[in-house]
C-alpha cells in the first residue's frame, strides 16, 4: 500500500510526503541523484552505510551526501510515513553562496541520522509542513517560504539540534540478508543496464536464484525486475534532458533493446511517455 499524500517542487527543490508500508525503489521524486533529506514522521526504515546500520524512526531527520548515494541504502521496515527533500547541487551552491555558507560541506559533515527530541521535533515538523503548504497552496511567495525555510532546517543543525543515535544491531541472520541485499541493490544502481534480471545476479553473487529473489522482495518489498527498471527511469528522467540523444539512443543507453518496450516501463513508473516528460520538464523549466 502507498499513499501519496502530497508531491511538488519549487526551482532545484522536491518534496514529496507519503505513506507506505513498502521499502525503496521511490517512484515518487524529482531529484533522485542529488542531495536528499529523509524526515520520519511515524513508522521505521534503516539507514545502512559501510558496515553499519542506523534506526530512522520517528523524529530521525536524514541527510544523504550525493557523493555518497551509490554506497548508502536506506530500505527496510514495514511501514513508514516520510517527508523526503530532495535538492539539486546547482541550488545548494546559490543558496550557500547567498547565505554564506558551505551547503556541500554541510551534506559531507552530516551524512547520516539525526535524532531529535520532542521539541525540536516539532519544531521541525512546523517548517516542514509549512513548505508542504506553500507548495500545495500555490501561494504567491510560497518558492520562497520553502527555501527561507529549508535554509532555517539547515541552521537549527548547524547550531546543534539533533544527536548521533547508537548503531542498530539487528539480529545476526537479519543483518546478513540485508547486507547481501544492500550488496545486490548498489551492484544494480552502477551497473542497471548490463544487468537483465535474476538469472544474471544470480550467477554474479553465487546464490540460487530463488533464495535470491525471496531475500529481496523481504527487505525491499520488490522484485529485482522491478527494481533494475525504476533504476534505468530515474537514468531516463536525466538522459531525456539531453537534446543530443535521440530516444532510440537513451533506450539502447538504458538497456531496453525495443524502445517500445522503454517508452512502456518508463509510462509504468512516471505516468508520462519519455516524450510526454521531456516536454514537461523543458515547460516547467522556462
Amino acid at each position: 500500500m502507498k499513499e501519496v499524500i502530497f508531491t511538488g517542487k519549487c526551482q532545484g527543490i522536491g518534496i514529496s510526503h507519503v505513506l507506505r508500508d513498502c521499502d525503496l525503489a521511490e517512484t515518487i521524486g524529482f531529484y533522485k541523484n542529488e542531495y536528499q533529506i529523509y524526515y520520519i514522521l511515524n513508522g521505521e526504515r534503516f539507514f545502512y552505510y559501510g558496515n553499519h546500520s542506523y534506526r530512522m524512526g520517528k523524529g530521525t531527520l536524514t541527510f544523504i551526501d550525493k557523493k555518497l548515494i551509490p554506497f548508502t541504502n536506506v530500505i527496510g521496515g514495514n511501514y513508514h510515513e516520510r517527508i523526503l527533500i530532495e535538492l539539486e547541487e546547482s541550488w545548494l551552491r546559490l543558496a550557500g553562496n547567498a547565505m554564506e555558507l558551505n551547503l556541500l560541506e554541510f551534506f559531507q559533515n552530516n551524512h547520516g541520522v539525526l535524532q531529535l527530541d520532542e521539541k525540536q521535533q516539532n519544531i521541525l515538523e512546523k517548517k516542514l509542513f509549512r513548505m508542504e503548504s506553500s507548495l500545495k497552496n500555490q501561494k504567491i511567495f510560497g518558492a520562497s517560504e520553502v527555501k527561507n525555510q529549508l535554509i532555517s532546517i539547515f541552521l537549527m543543525i548547524l547550531n546543534g539540534a539533533g544527536s548521533k543515535p547508537e548503531v542498530y544491531y539487528m539480529p545476526k541472520r537479519k543483518m546478513m540478508r540485508y547486507v547481501k541485499v544492500a550488496e545486490i541493490i548498489q551492484y544494480i544502481m552502477i551497473h542497471y543496464s548490463e544487468i537483465f534480471g535474476l538469472e544474471d545476479l544470480s550467477k554474479i553473487f553465487y546464490l540460487d536464484k530463488s533464495y535470491l529473489s525471496r531475500i529481496f522482495k523481504e527487505v525491499t518489498n520488490f522484485t529485482v525486475n522491478e527494481f533494475i527498471n525504476c533504476q534505468r527511469v530515474d537514468h531516463a528522467r536525466i538522459l531525456l534532458l539531453d537534446d543530443d540523444l535521440s530516444m532510440e539512443d537513451i533506450s539502447r543507453k538504458l538497456g531496453y533493446e525495443r524502445l517500445s518496450y522503454f517508452d512502456r516501463v518508463f509510462k509504468k513508473y512516471t505516468g508520462l511517455s519519455p516524450l510526454q516528460y521531456k516536454k514537461s520538464k523543458k515547460e516547467n523549466d522556462v
